[in-house]
């Protein structure tokens, strides 16, 4: 068995997304990615950075993406592991810039799993993906967790046929033991899905990445929050309640209380659905974790009037 594949299991629990935050000129606020991860580490069992979408990944260049991933090194102290975006406009891409993260980290000491993490969809299609992936796993030094989000392909400027990974192709990745995990998001019928090609593999994890429909169907592995970055403790305990329900009967309390919190999670979930990066970044500069609320030209802007609604729920949020 390789190195690879005897990584240890993922964890159960809330994975928290991050935003990249940046300066007024556009480059990484190191600053401020220091108080997000000091803000975010007692509460995570993981941490996302460099997404495709919110982290902006796409839209940065590849010099700062590699900073981001030096500086989160240096700053999380784990022990859940780092899910860091490789994804780029080609294959070619991708490849190369995989080779340039893993030199960027190899000299720096972490003491917990980095996993890489990949849209394949934005850069390939589903036909011969198994045989690409086959051929990208034997040169890469950390194992892969995959996302499915067909709402972000299909801002593509060309979209594959297919905006989600096919069910049968979903299956061939899992006889991959490099390929750890998917973060999913997209309709609950092809969830439930990929979790039947996915028995095989005890150890595949499918992360939730819909915080609405966890709220309501915590069937998964996890949940991976972008909300989370708000108001982690807050998204932990509702994040545990809904995956271990059976723990409330012991706190006759706690059923009131935590109705009334996943209630006012998922209404500012649903104020900052439009814009996520936007809004989110502006949120966090309300609380002062980050300085500025910059986002990339191609980030998509918050509206007026959803950046003054979002601004009232966060200013009376009161639990």
């Amino acid at each position: 068995m390789s190195e690879v594949s005897a990584t240890p299991a993922l964890p159960a629990g809330l994975i928290i997304e991050l935003v990249t935050p940046l300066t007024a000129t556009g480059s990484l606020d190191a600053e401020g990615l220091g108080r997000l991860v000091d803000w975010v580490a007692p509460y995570a069992a993981g941490i996302v950075a460099g997404s495709p979408g919110l982290g902006e990944a796409l839209g940065l260049p590849d010099s700062l993406r590699q900073e981001l991933l030096s500086r989160l090194i240096e700053l999380w102290p784990g022990p859940g592991p780092l899910f860091f975006g490789v994804t780029a406009d080609t294959r070619e891409k991708t490849w190369d810039l995989i080779q340039e993260l893993e030199a960027a980290g190899q000299s720096r000491y972490y003491d917990y799993q980095v996993y890489w993490l990949d849209l394949p969809l934005w850069y390939h299609s589903n036909r011969g993906l198994p045989a690409y992936y086959q051929q990208l796993l034997t040169a890469v030094k950390h194992p892969l967790v995959l996302l499915n989000q067909p709402d972000f392909i299909q801002r593509r400027s060309k979209p594959w046929k297919h905006p989600n990974l096919r069910t049968a192709v979903f299956k061939k990745l899992t006889a991959l033991p490099e390929i750890k995990g998917l973060i999913f998001r997209g309709e609950m019928s092809r969830f439930l899905n990929y979790h039947r090609a996915a028995l095989s593999r005890p150890d595949f994890v499918l992360y939730e990445g819909n915080e609405s429909r966890f709220l309501s169907r915590p069937g998964s592995h996890g949940l991976v929050s972008a909300g989370a970055q708000l108001f982690p403790a807050a998204w932990r305990e509702v994040t545990r309640a809904c995956q271990h329900p059976e723990d409330l009967a012991q706190q006759p309390s706690s059923p009131a209380r935590l109705w009334q919190l996943s209630t006012e999670l998922l209404r500012l979930a649903q104020c900052y659905e439009s814009a996520p990066v936007a809004l989110l970044k502006t949120a966090l500069q309300e609380l002062r974790v980050i300085k500025h609320d910059t986002t990339c030209p191609a980030t998509i802007p918050a509206a007026a009037g959803a950046k003054k609604n979002f601004l009232e729920a966060l200013t009376n949020w009161s639990i």
